[in-house]
């Protein structure tokens, strides 16, 4: 049932991500400015001459989004008509389209009015939630084609899951001001942040220990959350996989971001630490969903 439709929203969701990864290439590079300030051409043009690598990234980055948010319309749409009955289908659909046009508006705007660090920040919060929304819309459509069993989940794990999923929004903003304030190297010792100076309080050092202490909060709660879900969830296992997967997600998330200071910056270890938050994200999010459905039954 819906093979088509399954191998549809699977390409849409590996693309979805490869946008986010191009995003997150585009920061890294400083590549933002690539086609000056116009949009939707590139300094007035489609494609401009002799363009330097920077124009390339970001002219790439553009196209490939494009593409993206054609397909996610395409995938909301099939989706109503095919599997509209379950529950989430037509919330997904239209959070998927509404995110992923807004994230495009943030876009451009960053573009047009210039690089701020709230606008650039957004802009990947939105990218991220935009993943997230067709990535479980893929689900749903794997669901569809089996019988699916309401999991059973105590109403104190459930607040700590919906707590924990607006957290880690939040913690990945204080990431995304890391990058755009130029502050990923303010602190240069991990955990602390320079010699002589333990904690930050202001200016770049003091958004990297915030990022840092955020991320810990994180690490720390999610792991009392599966350590208390194993516990009280022994015949759920889908929620079981579920925090399980999540743990390590923050483990590596964390890791990775040790790795990218001790490396100064490393670019591919950079991705990675927006790569496992992306996927931290759309986990929490999908046990969020399966709670949900829990507490109606």
């Amino acid at each position: 049932m819906n093979k088509l439709l399954k191998l549809f929203g699977i390409i849409t969701s590996l693309g979805m991500l490869l946008v986010l990864l191009m995003g997150a290439v585009v920061t890294k590079t400083g590549s933002g400015d690539g086609c000056g300030n116009s949009w939707p051409l590139c300094y007035g043009k489609v494609l401009p001459e002799a363009p330097e690598l920077e124009t390339i990234i970001e002219l790439s980055h553009r196209f490939v989004s494009a593409i993206l948010g054609l397909l996610v319309i395409i995938l909301a749409i099939w989706c109503w008509r095919k599997i509209g009955h379950m529950r989430e289908t037509k919330i997904l659909a239209i959070a998927s389209v509404f995110l992923i046009v807004f994230q495009g508006l943030l876009g451009a705007a960053a573009v047009v009015w210039g690089q701020s660090d709230i606008v650039l920040a957004s802009h990947f919060g939105f990218s991220l939630a935009s993943f997230a929304s067709v990535v479980l819309l893929t689900i749903l459509v794997f669901e569809a084609s089996q019988t699916v069993r309401k999991p059973i989940v105590p109403k104190r794990i459930r607040i700590h899951l919906y707590a924990v999923t607006i957290y880690s929004y939040i913690v990945v903003y204080t990431g995304a001001l890391v990058r755009h304030t130029g502050s990923s190297m303010a602190c240069g010792n991990v955990p602390f942040c320079n010699d002589g100076q333990l904690l930050a309080f202001s200016g770049q050092p003091g958004i990297q220990m915030l990022h840092r202490t955020a991320a810990m909060l994180i690490f720390v709660w999610i792991l009392y959350i599966m350590i208390k879900g194993l516990r009280e969830m022994k015949n759920e296992r889908t929620m079981r996989r579920g925090l399980i997967l999540a743990f390590v997600f923050v483990s590596l998330q964390a890791l990775s971001g040790i790795l990218v200071v001790v490396t100064k910056l490393n670019l591919f270890l950079a991705l990675f630490h927006g790569l496992f938050i992306s996927g931290l994200f759309t986990v929490l999010l999908y046990l969020v969903m399966l709670s949900l459905r829990g507490a109606r039954q």
